[in-house]
């Protein structure tokens, strides 16, 4: 299997000519460059396949360039993978960016839409080698999403929505591998080493204070696009004296911090980070005392709209907090666009969650 990973920029400068014109034909220079390296045992017809699947491929690669990220805010890089369906051998495989979004309604809106866009211009069976794999990152790791059951009978939106949306979730949800259920986790503990100089005045924006008075905050240092950046400190009450405990709380991603807590004042602990003004949310763990922490997601409640999408209207953590041997966490909606209703509840609801593994991963348990 090929590896090579081509950015956007390297494929914009290979395939604008290729795909701006209306009748999508590739420049005259590449059919002589295609053609020149068919091989003397080729026949005329072999050649001519394997140009025109070039001319299909360029197209599709240019319509996917249009749409990412020309309509849709998303990156996109490209995989060249061997393909034993084409006379080429190899084919181009998207790679979409899932940016861990608790919410994840948008991404499939924005492939589905792309689907719709490619299939109008390239039929599936015209070229069904196109449709077999979209490669999802989704950090730490990449997964693989084969559309094709879904739009090889023809394009239906809303089972391909499905089946990407529930595809996603599992995914998404998936236990982190390398963490470990601890049987008991210490104290938070304050070691006064001199790291806190100079955040003596800085304001928090959210904190914890445990009971023997040590206040953890989330502190901006940084502020761009709108987005603040973190450090955490601990301060000890009795006489000011404050350390650094983690100069990049929220793993390079910024926003706005809104809440951090610790497990009955043990190095179990998670915190918030809101962003898309407010409308999304993040939720880290630590099992350190927040010299380290993970991003964790939950699951979807998959709340399903009239058009027969699904989504989670539960994209804010408010709260976690430990009751005998499990953890819990309620996340409610977006004080801006959160409006979903539930009749049964007569409001607007929040989901509750549970986790046997101290938080490592959450199971829905339904609207609160």
């Amino acid at each position: 299997m090929k590896t090579r990973i081509v950015g956007m920029v390297l494929l914009g400068m290979l395939t604008l000519s290729a795909c701006s014109s209306q009748n999508e034909a590739i420049p005259e220079q590449n059919i002589e460059d295609q053609a020149a390296v068919a091989t003397s045992e080729e026949t005329d017809a072999e050649a001519q396949q394997k140009i025109h699947e070039n001319q299909l491929l360029y197209k599709f690669i240019g319509l996917a360039e249009d749409t990412f990220p020309e309509k849709i805010q998303r990156a996109l890089y490209w995989q060249d993978r061997e393909c034993s369906e084409t006379l080429m051998g190899t084919v181009m495989v998207p790679i979409l960016d899932e940016n861990g979004m608790q919410d994840m309604n948008w991404f499939c809106d924005d492939i589905c839409e792309w689907m719709e866009i490619c299939l109008s211009e390239i039929p599936y069976d015209e070229a069904p080698w196109l449709y077999k794999e979209i490669i999802i990152s989704m950090y730490p790791s990449e997964v693989s999403f084969d559309p094709s059951p879904y739009i090889s009978g023809g394009y239906d939106r809303e089972a391909l929505y499905s089946g990407l949306y529930e595809f996603l979730d599992d995914k998404l949800n998936a236990p982190d591998g390398q963490a470990v259920k601890s049987d008991s986790y210490e104290k938070l503990e304050f070691t006064d080493d001199g790291s806190g100089e100079g955040y003596e005045d800085y304001e928090a924006e959210c904190t914890y204070t445990t009971g023997d008075g040590i206040t953890y905050g989330m502190i901006p240092v940084d502020r761009a696009a709108g987005s603040s950046y973190y450090v955490l400190t601990a301060k000890r009450d009795s006489d000011g004296k404050v350390v650094l405990v983690n100069d990049d709380p929220y793993c390079g991603s910024g926003g706005a911090a809104g809440w951090i807590t610790f497990i009955d004042d043990t190095n179990l602990g998670f915190s918030c980070l809101t962003y898309n003004g407010g409308d999304d949310a993040l939720l880290y763990r630590t099992a350190d005392g927040g010299r380290s922490f993970t991003q964790v997601n939950y699951p979807s409640a998959k709340v399903k709209l009239a058009d027969g999408s699904l989504y989670n209207p539960f994209t804010i953590p408010e709260k976690v907090w430990k009751d005998g041997e499990d953890i819990y966490m309620l996340a409610g909606q977006s004080e801006w666009s959160g409006d979903y209703y539930s009749e049964e509840l007569q409001k607007h609801p929040s989901g509750l969650y549970v986790s046997h593994d101290d938080g490592i991963s959450f199971e829905y348990i339904g609207e609160q």
